[in-house]
């Protein structure tokens, strides 16, 4: 468990989660992009987003069949952007789908190198 936070930490969360989740209802209005997000704090309250509450956000087997490829982003793919410092938490391991060709076989093993020389 992540230990007890500061009343002004407390606060400088309240205030990032309340930007995020502004930010994705600006996504919504501007650019008519569907969005859901699903955030838990170390106390373990959960907070929800869903720009249309009435559409379920899509499985993991319907964003492999869709025409356009999902793009997916994990915390490995920001931790040489940010100076934010993990609470103590490993980041999860990077778990890219089954390559159908020999160059997105040589690129996976490429991203797969890079990655481990950050951990």
């Amino acid at each position: 468990m992540a230990p007890a936070l500061s009343r002004v930490k407390r606060e400088q969360l309240r205030k990032r989660r309340n930007n995020l989740l502004r930010r994705h209802n600006e996504f919504w209005l501007l650019y008519g992009m569907k969005s859901w997000l699903i955030m838990e704090s170390p106390d373990g309250q959960i907070f929800t987003y869903h720009s249309h509450p009435d559409t379920p956000p899509p499985s993991g087997e319907d964003m492999k069949t869709r025409p356009k490829s999902t793009v997916v982003r994990t915390p490995r793919y920001y931790s040489s952007m940010t100076s934010a410092q993990p609470v103590g938490k490993e980041f999860p391991v990077l778990c890219a789908p089954v390559r159908q060709y020999n160059r997105w076989e040589a690129l996976g093993q490429l991203l797969e190198n890079s990655l481990r020389m950050f951990s």
